[in-house]
């Protein structure tokens, strides 16, 4: 699993409308994932919100829809939303072959959005540098599917007070 905590206890304004997209993003493919979608189509519908919000901050310019035809989002999202989780850590697969795959009960698979600006980006400078990641792991059940890891902190004002009762002690 992975979480982004802020160094200092607290987020920036930027830091947080970053990681805000990518917790839209992670709470919609854990709505989204159960047996008879793919990773393929979860992970469209992720672009889909990443995007939007990239181009409501300023961070990409242009409409939704060409950006994502553009696959302007790989910049900043360079990885995939998920992967299969059994003996190892990545389990074995032939991941672009998989993608489409049908999910069914059983299966255990990651959720990782992530979005990463680069320093140098041409970017507005408030948001140069900030990389967020959100991932948890969840099981494909009969109805849904059942988050393995959610009991670990990641709404943002859980992460800063967990820091801040971490910094009293």
């Amino acid at each position: 699993i992975t979480r982004t905590f802020p160094v200092n206890g607290k987020f920036t304004q930027a830091q947080r409308e970053i990681y805000d997209i990518v917790l839209e993003s992670l709470e919609t493919s854990l709505r989204l994932y159960r047996p008879g979608t793919s990773i393929q189509e979860v992970t469209g519908e992720v672009v889909r919100i990443m995007v939007s919000g990239l181009v409501k901050l300023g961070i990409l310019k242009g409409d939704v829809d060409e950006l994502i035809a553009q696959n302007a989002h790989r910049p900043f999202f360079m990885h995939g939303l998920s992967h299969w989780l059994g003996l190892d850590v990545h389990d074995v697969g032939v991941y672009g072959q998989d993608r489409s795959r049908i999910l069914e009960p059983g299966m255990v698979l990651t959720v990782e959005p992530g979005l990463y600006i680069a320093p140098d980006a041409e970017v507005p400078e408030q948001y140069r540098g900030i990389g967020i990641r959100i991932e948890d792991d969840i099981v494909i059940t009969e109805t849904g599917n059942e988050n393995l890891t959610a009991s670990v902190v990641k709404k943002p004002e859980e992460i800063e007070a967990l820091m801040a009762a971490a910094r009293k002690q």
